[in-house]
């Protein structure tokens, strides 16, 4: 028994010092400069994605056979993202004014629909391709002529999501048309350059 408690109390007396430097203070570091970078981004809903449907207004800046001068023009714009890249646009062109106030000789109003490309989805700038395809009518707005025929244009666009829901929009494009004026078939073409607000639903 007594060689027992000697070997317990000789093994307690060497345990100690053990115990001792286990109770000190742990030692401190410096905080780490870049636990900020590893912490999980916030999920956001930037961008264009499927099922989405984007709607816009442009004020355009034209140049066209339609007058001698650069004269405004609007543009109206419904987008249908069938996947993340891909969509199906629906849009109304309408020729308003000469930059100075003045009227028009002619006004055309076109009515297109075709498919857009999106090279960047999911991301705030995003930007891509279209082609359009429709009618053109001369006049129709001012009920001076039903002169209608087929017009094609191409075109791209430039988009910055603000949020979930506002975008700003970019639209440069170029439209042909063989239509008739004042008793003359002629081809007429427009380039449109484009700016103006969006909103997703």
């Amino acid at each position: 028994m007594k060689i027992r408690q000697l070997a317990c109390s000789l093994l307690a007396l060497c345990l100690a010092p053990v115990a001792v430097l286990g109770a000190e203070a742990p030692r401190s570091y410096p905080d780490d400069p870049f636990a900020d970078d590893r912490l999980l981004l916030k999920p956001t809903e930037i961008g264009a994605t499927r099922g989405q449907v984007q709607f816009s207004a442009l004020g355009a800046l034209v140049q066209g056979s339609n007058s001698k001068d650069t004269y405004l023009g609007g543009k109206l714009g419904l987008e249908f993202m069938a996947n993340e890249f891909g969509a199906i646009r629906i849009t109304g062109f309408q020729d308003l004014v000469e930059q100075d106030g003045e009227q028009l000789a002619h006004k055309f109003s076109s009515a297109r629909v075709g498919p857009a490309l999106h090279l960047r989805p999911w991301k705030r700038v995003d930007l891509g391709p279209y082609l359009e395809g429709g009618i053109v009518v001369v006049d129709a707005v001012d009920g001076r002529s039903s002169a209608k025929e087929p017009e094609v244009a191409l075109g791209g666009f430039i988009t910055i999501h603000i949020d979930s829901y506002v975008f700003i929009r970019m639209e440069l494009e170029r439209a042909w048309t063989n239509v008739e004026v004042d008793g003359v078939l002629d081809n007429h073409h427009r380039s449109a350059a484009m700016f103006g607000l969006g909103f997703n639903f």
